[in-house]
């Protein structure tokens, strides 16, 4: 059986910088699921429960920012050089 961590699951940007992130929480929420119910199967489900919202957060936020044109500088483009 297999378990996909990070961007390998959460497909976001390679750019948005969040992959190793998302990896390091998916880790730690997988091992307190493991060390709190009985089976694999009942991890990964109490795994996927808990990383779902975030998860689709994540990938919601990334895929706004590739829009064309005009649009795609003000998403993208000016909140970078704001942070700056």
């Amino acid at each position: 059986r297999t378990v996909i961590l990070g961007d390998a699951i959460h497909t976001v940007k390679p750019y948005f910088g969040l992959g190793a992130n998302s990896a390091l929480q998916d880790v730690q929420i997988l091992k307190q699921s493991i060390e709190s119910t009985n089976t694999m199967k009942e991890a990964t489900h109490l795994f996927s429960q808990q990383r779902a919202a975030e998860s689709k957060a994540l990938v919601e936020i990334s895929r706004e920012l590739d829009r064309p044109g005009l649009l795609g500088v003000f998403t993208f483009i000016v909140p970078l050089i704001v942070d700056s």
